[in-house]
């Protein structure tokens, strides 16, 4: 372990375990700490999935697991993460970050310890408890800035205060009031504040899917997802670039990390298209937004699915059937403006004969499918939990990888993994805790449901300029944190004031999610953009405008939610057809609107009849007006196709 993003941010092939882990003589004092950490929590964390505790007889209370997984994590934050990006840590820095990590291991193996009474009998914090959670607390904060940034720590640090000193506030804003020691017994002696539900979930359900993407990264299965999509789309108009979405999607899906997709596909795909003759700029944005879909594509999207079903108190299935059609509208929308792009440049495909076939690809690594169709059966047909769903999915990938000896889990790709799982986690259950403070503040003082009647008035009872408000406050947090942390920050102070407007509540937290992640291919942030550009060689400010004209679907589904809550499943099957057709029309009519080409070159009459349905999709019409407006886009794009035709005969007969 050399830094948090070593996982996140790095292939692992299937051959990776001989270019990687026999460096362990070569590895530090505290990486090899850090190793030790991590792989001794992936192993909790195999038993505590697997019952083994419950078979020996041994109870781990679930504020003792929340404890011991927020202790080993803050520690190896502490460990991997630097102070200062690019700059190593001194004798002096080195000290303060032993003297945390004791503090904070102290502290959670207090509260693990006493975890059965203290839920029942918890009150005002003596002194040494609250030295313990003032260590504990310093190291979390610590661990979060270096991980998450600085957002994080200044609301989560702020929350606590105020929830001290609350009754000092004007306005809506005024509480009762607490003392230190009263705060802290609430926030670190209880089971809510830092072991409240947020981290519940996070080290609960989230570590089993961490560890099933680690497996199949080690075990080649990114190198089959890339092989498919190429046999699949390679060889067709723009086939590179086409192939850098399918692959993009399927890899990001698994990792839930936008840089580290980038950084892995990218060093495949970006050279490929930039060969069949797109830009730098070009290449390098079709993988950024490739890359930021698979964020909002189900299974894992970024661990985020399992917290909207903890928010929503609603099964994890639910939230990836509600986000299935709309990644299907983002990267249907995408390999279309790829189409249009690639008919624009003349790029064509790979040749066949380099490509491999779908068949041999299947043959070779079929053994990856398998464990998808179980997790599918186990929760979408068994509705089982998704934590017994997981294990299921883990034997399954287990013995399935281990009918070849290619991908066979050997003991260097087990410890690579034990190691990978633990990063993996690394910003996600520090960051948690963290916010922990927050809901607790938010929830005591009663600041949450003012705050939402605040802005409920603020936008004088309209849902849309409520919509666009919170959006705009998403976007802009969203270029200072991860995604995750976005989302848990304005779910917890917009989401409530939005659903208390009417709005479809899963459709408000995707909503907040998506514009919290689209900072990625926006500027001045746009980090997968910058990513892509370093690989690409291309402008790095110009590879950012164009990730915002090809993403431009990411900032249209979100509405889509609002607008047609169908769109999530929810209502007749056929209304759901129905919304799905006019939300893609409406896009594809947007693209061309503003790339000016949809099949052929756009006459200006067009673009602007286009771009103005397209939009109209997107605005709460009655039922009549909107089945208008689908007509007309229908029809413009049915004069384009006669006019190919035309145009083709044409040539035809030259």
């Amino acid at each position: 372990m050399t830094d948090t993003t070593s996982h996140s941010e790095s292939p692992a092939p299937a051959g990776r375990e001989e270019s990687s882990f026999h460096l362990w003589k070569d590895r530090t004092v505290r990486q090899k700490l850090a190793f030790c950490l991590g792989a001794l929590w992936t192993i909790y964390i195999i038993f505590s999935l697997c019952k083994i505790f419950f078979m020996l007889g041994i109870v781990v209370y679930p504020v003792a697991h929340r404890a011991i997984c927020a202790g080993a994590l803050v520690s190896l934050a502490l460990l991997i993460a630097p102070a200062r990006k690019g700059k190593k840590t001194g004798p002096l820095g080195t000290f303060i970050e032993g003297v945390l990590i004791l503090w904070t291991l102290a502290a959670c193996c207090y509260v693990a310890w006493n975890a059965d009474t203290l839920i029942f009998e918890w009150g005002d914090a003596n002194w040494w408890q609250m030295l313990l959670a003032a260590g504990f607390s310093i190291a979390l904060m610590e661990s979060v800035r270096r991980t998450s940034g600085f957002a994080p720590v200044v609301l989560s640090v702020g929350a606590f205060f105020y929830f001290v000193y609350s009754d000092l506030f004007p306005g809506f804003l005024m509480s009762t009031g607490f003392t230190y020691a009263g705060a802290t017994g609430w926030m670190f002696l209880s089971g809510e504040g830092y072991w409240g539900s947020i981290i519940g979930t996070a080290a609960s359900t989230v570590p089993g899917f961490i560890l099933f993407g680690c497996i199949l990264q080690v075990t080649g299965a990114s190198v089959f997802f890339s092989d498919l999509a190429r046999a699949c789309l390679g060889a067709y108009r723009g086939g590179p670039a086409k192939t850098a979405v399918l692959s993009s999607m399927f890899f990001g899906s698994l990792s839930g990390s936008v840089a580290a997709n980038v950084a892995t596909t990218g060093q495949i795909t970006i050279p490929m298209m930039k060969k069949s003759g797109f830009s730098s700029e070009l290449a390098g944005a079709v993988e950024a937004v490739a890359s930021t879909g698979g964020m909002f594509t189900p299974p894992i999207m970024g661990a985020t699915a399992f917290l909207v079903a903890d928010f929503l108190g609603v099964s994890y299935w639910s939230v990836c059937a509600a986000a299935f059609l709309p990644a299907v509208l983002y990267y249907g929308t995408l390999i279309i403006q790829v189409d249009i792009e690639a008919l624009r440049l003349g790029a064509k495909g790979e040749p066949r004969e380099n490509l491999p076939r779908v068949r041999d690809v299947l043959r070779e690594g079929w053994y990856y499918i398998p464990p998808f169709v179980v997790l599918v059966v186990c929760m979408g047909v068994l509705k089982w939990s998704a934590e017994s769903s997981i294990i299921y999915t883990l034997a399954a990938l287990i013995l399935c990888t281990a009918l070849s000896p290619a991908t066979r889990l050997t003991w260097r790709r087990f410890l690579e993994v034990l190691e990978g799982t633990a990063e993996g986690m690394v910003m996600v259950i520090p960051l948690c805790a963290a916010i922990g403070i927050l809901v607790g503040a938010m929830t005591v003082t009663g600041a949450g449901q003012n705050l939402s009647n605040e802005l409920g008035d603020l936008a004088g009872g309209n849902i849309y300029l409520l919509l666009a408000m919170s959006g705009l406050a998403s976007f802009v947090l969203g270029m200072g944190m991860s995604s995750i942390a976005c989302y848990l920050l304005t779910v917890t102070m917009l989401a409530p004031a939005i659903v208390g407007s009417g709005v479809e509540p899963m459709a408000v937290h995707m909503f907040l999610f998506y514009y919290g992640a689209l900072s990625f291919i926006t500027p001045p942030v746009a980090i997968a953009a910058f990513v892509a550009s370093g690989i690409s060689g291309g402008d790095p400010t110009r590879t950012g405008v164009l990730s915002l004209r090809m993403g431009m679907a990411g900032f249209l589904v979100p509405w889509a939610f609002v607008v047609y809550p169908a769109l999530m499943f929810i209502g007749p099957l056929w209304e759901t057809a129905l919304v799905f057709v006019s939300s893609f029309a409406g896009l594809l009519a947007i693209s061309g609107g503003v790339m000016g080409y949809l099949l052929l070159p756009l006459k200006t009459w067009e673009r602007v009849v286009l771009f103005a349905g397209g939009a109209g999709i997107f605005i709460p019409l009655p039922d009549a007006a909107q089945y208008s407006v689908l007509c007309v886009i229908l029809l413009v794009m049915a004069s384009l196709l006669l006019r190919l035709k035309r145009s083709g005969s044409g040539t035809a007969s030259a």
